[in-house]
């Protein structure tokens, strides 16, 4: 984990615990329940040093439950990832997807990921405009801390327990 992010986090989540944390979300969210817990979602916004990130909210409808980040992929916060969320609320989960091109567009950032051509240049320009901000020094460890803290903030977030990272 990198220091800056480790210090923004205040030292709660070890580099062991987030290795570990990311694997067993890993693992929560390609099995399937036995019972899935009713889900509430809400899309939602965090405040960030560098502005107003839009994200997706999702979480069991009752009671307090461990919380969970997801870090999308290229194609940032679509339903592919709300999908996903979902499933790993039905699970006993509080789950933020936040749109990481938020500095430059709210999600999604791409209709249809089928359709991008990583080869073609007009759409490797399109892609440079939307990732060039998150690119810049400590951007992405500034986004985690208010992401942290976003969640920490929710009443459905137990925050005896620690946070976990799927990405």
């Amino acid at each position: 984990m990198d220091k800056d992010l480790e210090k923004a986090l205040d030292g709660k989540v070890s580099r062991r615990d987030f290795t570990a944390l990311s694997v067993a979300a890993g693992l929560a969210a390609t099995s399937t329940p036995a019972v899935a817990l009713e889900v509430s979602q809400s899309d939602v916004t965090v405040k960030t040093q560098d502005g107003t990130c839009d994200a997706a909210f999702i979480r069991p409808a009752q009671g307090k439950h461990p919380g969970v980040l997801i870090w999308t992929d290229i194609f940032g916060l679509r339903p592919t990832f709300r999908d996903l969320a979902t499933r790993l609320a039905g699970e006993g989960y509080a789950v933020l997807v936040p749109n990481p091109f938020y500095r430059t567009q709210k999600a999604p950032v791409v209709q249809d990921a089928s359709t991008f051509d990583f080869n073609a240049p007009a759409d490797r320009a399109k892609m440079q405009t939307w990732t060039g901000p998150i690119n810049e020094a400590g951007a992405i460890e500034r986004d985690a801390a208010s992401y942290i803290a976003f969640l920490d903030a929710q009443k459905e977030v137990d925050t005896a327990r620690k946070i976990g990272v799927q990405g």
